[in-house]
């Protein structure tokens, strides 16, 4: 027996399949669970499929959400119903909810929740829907299912599973800033147009006003240009990237549908003077096209990037201008004035965010930095009579700014949406007195504003400085329902400041430094309110320069006018 034993002991046959006898269980059981998780997780995958389609189809018909989703299930032969305030929809109508049961009749339910969902970048993802906000533009869908186990169901119990979709409609919008021209200064707008163009202009103030009264569609201008350059593939993006001259903007601008013999006339005529010039431009200077921009050319989706020919003329204008400084002479045009020269700083335009865009919640838009210097010189009244009083004025215009806040689908149409802008208007200042050049042209330092000569005669000398920065520059939400679209209206944002004010305030504000001759006649406090008279005198010839200047280059102190061109709720995308 021992000899038995020792021999047993001592033999290694078998040994494998007595190791496998043992382990086997554990291995069965291990593929059994296996078996089950690989099955749970492809359930999680098909549930959540259905959650995001569920979404989609509910967002496309807001106005009954949960027969949509019924309707997507019963198309997919799906076992599922919709649980409702009252209880369950299913393909045989609303039955009693009844949390117990519901998985013996049913392979799985959804439960909507109707929202709004803002497309903001700025806000975190997790805060972008927001349930039960009105109107309802976004829809989430939660899907619960009883999961399904084969092996691991003898001593455990089967996990409901969940999965959630959110869709909401695919909201653009077409909007910009900048002013409104009217009540055009021809030959200020002659002359300043010329000089960032480098010609001659000669247009008459009907010229202006007609090109000011005419819309025209964006879109439609890149796809002429598109054809008048043999481009006849690509998408906008690389049309809004190439270099055009000025000439061939305006050849395409003239070509577009909708606009007047007349218009066309006046652009004809402003394409002709510019035969000789080569001022050259790229277009996504004045226009962003966001999510439109990789389509291809002519491909706009109907969209209306609305704009006056005008407002783009200038726009045009001051971005092939290069970011340059110019000098006009207005000579001796403005009645009130003697004289009046200027020169005008236009700082680079802000990166992708030009005047008009197409684009989501969270599109930025701006007008361009401004600043202005201007020698005025103007007749002295009462006790300077005879003299002449020179007034060098420093104006800067920071940009304005408007951000598409929110975009709301009514529903019905694509068209029909309401739109939120927050506009921000250019803080100003605006000094009398002498600037130092290089910090003038330098926008990257502020030029401090020092004491200049007003009066220079060997009877009477005066010296004089004034500065002062408009306030109130609060961020204000204008709303554009869709009739105000539709009709193209323009809404502004004021500060509590005009120009007129501003430079009221300024003269009011001005330290004088008066040394008279020995034959001067009369007193200090004569002189000084004879200079009162005749500054305040050239307050109403001196708004009209500025007025026209800034409009013409878009901008206006503590004031911004946004148009928005169209809204387009589209089809719905899944956005969670």
């Amino acid at each position: 027996m021992n000899r038995l034993l020792h021999r047993l002991y001592h033999n290694k046959a078998g040994n494998i399949a007595i190791s496998a006898a043992i382990t086997m269980p554990l291995v069965v059981v291990s593929l059994a669970l296996g078996v089950d998780y690989g099955h749970l997780t492809l359930q999680q995958r098909e549930l959540q499929n259905t959650a995001d389609l569920a979404a989609i189809a509910a967002a496309g018909r807001l106005s009954e959400p949960e027969k949509a989703v019924l309707d997507y299930f019963i198309l997919n032969s799906e076992n599922f119903a919709v649980r409702t305030a009252s209880g369950l929809l299913t393909a045989d109508g609303e039955v009693p909810f009844n949390e117990a049961s519901v998985y013996q009749d049913y392979t799985a339910y959804a439960q909507l929740t109707k929202g709004r969902y803002v497309a903001d970048p700025s806000r975190p993802v997790e805060t972008r829907f927001q349930a039960g906000a009105t109107p309802t533009d976004a829809i989430r869908v939660t899907m619960h299912q009883k999961g399904q186990i084969f092996f691991a169901g003898s001593f455990a119990e089967a996990p409901e599973l969940g999965a959630t979709g959110t869709a909401s409609a695919d909201k653009l919008a077409a909007f910009s800033i900048g002013s409104r021209l009217a009540s055009l200064n021809d030959g200020i707008v002659n002359a300043l147009l010329g000089k960032l163009l480098g010609t001659t202009i000669s247009l008459k103030a009907m010229d202006y006003q007609a090109l000011v009264d005419a819309n025209v569609n964006l879109l439609q201008t890149l796809d002429v240009l598109a054809i008048n350059l043999g481009v006849t593939a690509g998408t906008y993006s690389e049309l809004l990237d190439m270099e055009i001259t000025y000439g061939q903007f305006l050849d395409a601008l003239g070509k577009t549908t909708g606009l007047t013999p007349s218009v066309r006339a006046v652009l004809d005529t402003l394409e002709k003077t510019l035969n000789h010039t080569q001022v050259k431009l790229k277009l996504e200077e004045i226009l962003a096209l966001g999510p439109l921009s990789e389509n291809l050319i002519g491909q706009g989706n109907g969209l209306n990037v609305k704009a006056s020919v005008m407002d783009i003329v200038s726009a045009a204008a001051v971005a092939g201008s290069g970011g340059k400084q110019i000098a006009v002479d207005l000579g001796a045009t403005i009645p009130g004035l003697a004289s009046v020269t200027l020169d005008i700083a236009i700082g680079e335009p802000p990166v992708g965010t030009p005047p008009n865009a197409v684009g989501r919640p969270g599109t930025i838009v701006r007008t361009a930095q401004m600043r202005v210097a201007l020698h005025v010189v103007v007749d002295g009244l009462a006790g300077i009579a005879g003299l002449k009083v020179d007034v060098p004025l420093y104006l800067e215009v920071a940009h304005a700014e408007g951000r598409l806040a929110d975009i709301r689908c009514g529903g019905g149409s694509r068209s029909n949406g309401t739109v939120d802008v927050e506009v921000v208007p250019g803080v100003a200042a605006i000094g009398l007195g002498t600037v130092n050049q290089a910090a003038f042209e330098n926008f990257g330092t502020t030029p401090r504003v020092t004491e200049a000569s007003l009066l220079d005669s060997a009877l009477i000398k005066i010296y004089g400085k004034a500065d002062i920065n408009a306030g109130n520059l609060a961020k204000k939400t204008l709303t554009f329902s869709a009739s105000d679209i539709a009709s193209g209206k323009i809404r502004s944002v004021s500060t509590k400041d005009t120009l007129t004010s501003l430079v009221t305030s300024l003269l009011k504000r001005l330290e004088l430094d008066i040394k008279l001759g020995p034959l001067a006649l009369g007193t200090p406090t004569l002189i000084q309110a004879a200079l009162a008279d005749t500054l305040t005198g050239m307050t109403k010839p001196l708004d009209t320069v500025l007025y026209n200047i800034l409009l013409t280059l878009g901008v206006r102190i503590g004031e911004a006018d946004v148009r928005v061109g169209d809204v387009a709720c589209r089809n719905p995308v899944l956005v969670q």
